[in-house]
């Protein structure tokens, strides 16, 4: 199943994040007493850039060879498959990171933006911590509508692809092989305890299928690793300052592992919690007492 790859691409990606994460963290630094200028910066982004998009590439190989591994993968915890969005996270969660870095208020004014009200735009100037101007406050909305719009998609073109998988080749295929069960277990006259039945096409059939949907999974998560990585591009090379891009890829990296970390050490904690013993009931009485 490829198994082994898939886990030695996870780990070469957390490392990497790591070590960029380390990286990023030195030249916010830099930037912050005035000893990194935009192009020493910029180089920062883009070296950041090309680690996501070599993580895109190897995914991208696995997901041809096995795209429903990668849907829950199992280098995993439980938890953070519970918050992945077609094998990671939603693009636009970068762009909620980045109202939530500009400060409180910042999205009650992003409201009054969006509703067209002149004066909340002219008022938009440096907001927050990362200092969002009114121009980068809309290129940033305008960002974020496109990318729910095409999140929207993909998530609408999972739920046909699951439908389809059940409805169309599978339930026929169970239908026919109950029918055929059915048939020799009258023809035998018993209840056909197991019976198999004519194995051999319908288990092609199946397997036709189930190649198929794993083959439009993983043209899917192709798709949404792609919408991950042009999204987070957009963002940082496009509309933020090269010193707003770092503090941004900072804490995306930095919730990221928070949130890898903290899952595993709970499901160690919860594995280690020694088994509760069995309940006993006391013995009943052998005779009725007396009134």
């Amino acid at each position: 199943m490829g198994t082994a790859r898939h886990v030695a691409c996870y780990q070469r990606w957390i490392a990497g994040q790591e070590a960029s994460l380390g990286e990023l963290e030195a030249a916010s630094a830099n930037a912050a007493a005035g000893r990194a200028t935009d192009a020493e910066l910029r180089a920062e982004v883009e070296r950041c850039m090309r680690g996501y998009a070599e993580y895109a590439a190897c995914r991208r190989t696995l997901a041809r060879e096995d795209g429903a591994a990668l849907f829950a993968p199992r280098w995993c915890t439980s938890f953070e498959n519970s918050v992945l969005w077609l094998g990671g996270c939603r693009p636009s969660l970068t762009i909620r990171l980045l109202y939530s870095l500009s400060g409180e208020g910042l999205e009650a004014q992003i409201e009054e933006f969006i509703s067209g009200r002149e004066a909340a735009i002219s008022a938009v100037r440096g907001m927050g911590l990362l200092g969002i101007t009114a121009r980068q406050l809309e290129l940033v909305n305008n960002l974020h509508r496109r990318t729910l719009r095409d999140e929207d998609a993909l998530s609408d073109r999972l739920a046909t692809l699951q439908e389809d998988i059940a409805d169309r080749p599978l339930l026929p295929i169970v239908r026919e092989r109950e029918r055929e069960r059915g048939t020799a277990v009258a023809a035998l006259g018993t209840r056909g305890d197991g019976f198999a039945g004519p194995a051999g096409a319908v288990d092609a059939e199946v397997d036709a299928a189930m190649a198929t949907y794993k083959a439009g999974l993983g043209k899917l998560l192709e798709e949404a690793d792609e919408l991950r990585l042009s999204t987070t591009r957009t963002l940082a090379t496009e509309i933020l300052t090269p010193r707003q891009a770092v503090e941004t890829l900072v804490a995306a990296k930095q919730l990221h592992l928070a949130v890898r970390d903290w899952s595993r050490r709970g499901e160690v904690a919860a594995h280690s919690q020694p088994a509760r013993p069995p309940l006993t009931l006391p013995a009943l009485s052998s005779h009725r007492a007396n009134p």
